[in-house]
């Protein structure tokens, strides 16, 4: 999801302010938690995108599905859900987590591959995204049976594609694009 800059406001404050309490973790563990359920969960989503069902009464349902959530941030969803952007809550958690992994020299890397990796392997890449890019990685490995072999990397804004799926197009290209004729 596109992080807006009304998420990224709301985003920054709730991330200095669990700065200044002394509780970054726990609200990014909450976080995560309630990104999770948006992302999982279509009637939620729905829930907190709807004008017709009241604040007092998604505050109530919000503290029945996250009952483990810390105060911080349960304060935090009722403040918003109090001033009507609940339906941004998709890209504030968005815009927390990546602000949260800017502050902590954190590049999120994601792997795609035809067939899962073993730890080992994903160790080995994880090692040298690190040596590389001299930041702490957090790793995200999806699986694509369409890409045929190989694997596409992306860290940041910065892409690699080394797929059979990528290599076979981009033959087909240079055949299609190929103007000599054998004339024999």
């Amino acid at each position: 999801m596109a992080i807006t800059k009304l998420g990224r406001r709301y985003a920054k404050s709730l991330l200095d302010l669990a700065a200044e309490l002394g509780k970054v973790e726990e609200v990014k563990g909450d976080i995560e938690q309630v990104l999770n359920v948006i992302r999982e969960s279509r009637e939620f989503s729905i829930l907190i995108k709807s004008p017709i069902i009241s604040a007092d009464k998604k505050i109530r349902i919000y503290k029945e599905i996250f009952k483990g959530l810390g105060e911080l941030t349960s304060n935090f969803i009722d403040i918003i859900t109090r001033k009507g952007r609940e339906s941004n809550l998709e890209a504030i958690a968005s815009g927390f987590l990546e602000l949260y992994r800017i502050k902590n020299n954190i590049s999120r890397a994601v792997i795609t591959t035809a067939v899962p990796l073993s730890d080992e392997q994903l160790a080995d890449i994880k090692a040298k995204l690190v040596e590389n890019t001299g930041q702490s990685i957090q790793m995200e490995e999806v699986v694509d049976p369409s890409i045929i072999g190989g694997i596409t990397l992306r860290v940041g804004d910065q892409r690699y594609n080394g797929s059979i799926a990528y290599q076979l197009e981009q033959l087909r290209r240079q055949f299609k694009k190929n103007l000599y004729v054998a004339d024999y």
